[in-house]
């Protein structure tokens, strides 16, 4: 029964992984840990970024990998992985989707934690990140251009940090931009890109209520107000900078944008080892056939996916399988025969019987049955492969026998 079960299990593995896979979309997985990778990297494993990356396991901490899938959105708007957010997806909120639905990373929201180095450029990854949180830390360097690729980015919040230079004018290509703060870097100069939000305006207090007017601010200019943030300023502040408020023409963002290239490559490999688990599927199934219509049987026949698909664009869930061990299905192309002697009957049925079977059993104490037929010859003892021997027992499952006293 062992070595049946394993072959099921593996087969089997193929199918139900959909079922007991993580609800975060793998691609956002695979890029959360290069942002995981550049980070430690660039800051010489910081004690502060190794805090941080302490939940990035599993579903957390309490139910880390491989117990718990990798699983960064969890059942809510977040799960357990430290700045890691899956909240509305261009309005709607993910956590009500359907199962089959996989969810992406929105909001990468690691504020005050004194995280020293320059910016990960792996933010660019991101294909559905909306907001980009990293105010009051100790961020230092150039900010990364291809920021601007990022189709979704409705907000940046990167202020109290120590970046220099300028602002990359291909974040004037953000359309979407609503919210941009980079107050209180004291290096940062020279223009604003003209693309980026109108300088911040009071906002006030409308996401609860619109008063009139107030006597110490002024009329509240709601319009300019959404509903996803609670910030009084909307627009693009930049206090405390050497930055005067000129604004100057974007620049075009590269023909093919970082996120692109890493998603085309992505599926690449998810395609690749998708077919590799096909190839091994296939492949226990043909040995399967050629150790019996039993052991056959086991083997689900190939057949049409029943499984709903999932509705996120172009998702490739990704399957892990164990290798395919050798012991799993032995093939007993040229079997060798312990039996001295092979003595055959027939019966008044027809079948055939051994005259003087070998008295065996299987290591799990199963008994043998004889004859065995392999390739079109009889035996009537164990057939002999890999160092190893082996017969089938009353269910109709191989099973590897149990070593003779002799």
């Amino acid at each position: 029964m062992r070595t049946a079960a394993i072959v099921a299990g593996l087969v089997l593995a193929a199918s139900v992984m959909d079922v007991c896979r993580a609800a975060t979309h793998p691609q956002d997985i695979a890029a959360l840990w290069k942002f995981k990778e550049e980070a430690l990297k660039m800051s010489d494993n910081n004690g502060s970024w190794k805090k941080v990356f302490e939940s990035w396991t599993g579903r957390g901490e309490a139910c880390p990998y491989p117990e718990c899938p990798h699983d960064p959105c969890g059942e809510d708007w977040h799960g357990t992985w430290h700045g890691v957010q899956c909240r509305e997806l261009q309005g709607v909120k993910q956590w009500t989707l359907p199962d089959n639905v996989l969810r992406r990373v929105t909001n990468l929201h690691i504020p005050e934690w004194g995280l020293p180095g320059s910016l990960p450029e792996s933010v660019c990854l991101f294909e559905m990140l909306e907001e980009l949180d990293f105010d009051e830390n100790a961020f230092e360097g150039t900010l990364p251009a291809c920021v601007g690729c990022l189709p979704h980015l409705r907000e940046i919040d990167i202020e109290d940090n120590k970046f220099t230079g300028t602002i990359p004018k291909e974040w004037g290509n953000l359309d979407g931009l609503i919210e941009f703060e980079i107050d209180g870097n004291q290096l940062l100069a020279g223009c604003i890109p003209e693309g980026l939000p109108k300088d911040a305006e009071w906002c006030g207090d409308c996401w609860s209520t619109c008063p009139q007017y107030d006597p110490y601010c002024g009329a509240y200019d709601c319009n300019s107000c959404v509903t996803w943030t609670k910030d009084p300023e909307i627009g693009t502040s930049y206090e405390n900078t050497r930055i005067q408020g000129d604004r100057c023409p974007n620049e075009p963002n590269p023909p093919i944008c970082p996120w692109q290239i890493f998603k085309e490559e992505f599926e690449e490999q998810e395609k690749q080892k998708q077919q590799e688990i096909e190839e091994k599927v296939e492949e226990i199934r043909v040995r399967s056939r050629e150790l019996g219509p039993s052991l056959g049987s086991i083997i689900p026949p190939a057949a049409e996916d029943t499984a709903p698909e999932p509705e996120v664009v172009e998702a490739v869930p990704e399957v892990e399988v164990a290798p395919v061990s050798e012991e799993i299905a032995p093939t007993l192309d040229e079997p060798e025969v312990d039996t001295a002697e092979v003595s055959l009957e027939e019966e008044s049925s027809g079948e055939q019987v051994c005259a003087n079977p070998a008295s065996r059993t299987t290591v799990s104490g199963e008994e043998c049955v004889f004859p065995l037929e392999i390739m079109g010859q009889m035996h009537c003892d164990c057939a002999v492969h890999s160092d190893k021997s082996w017969c089938r027992v009353q269910s109709g499952d191989w099973q590897e026998c149990a070593p003779t006293d002799v």
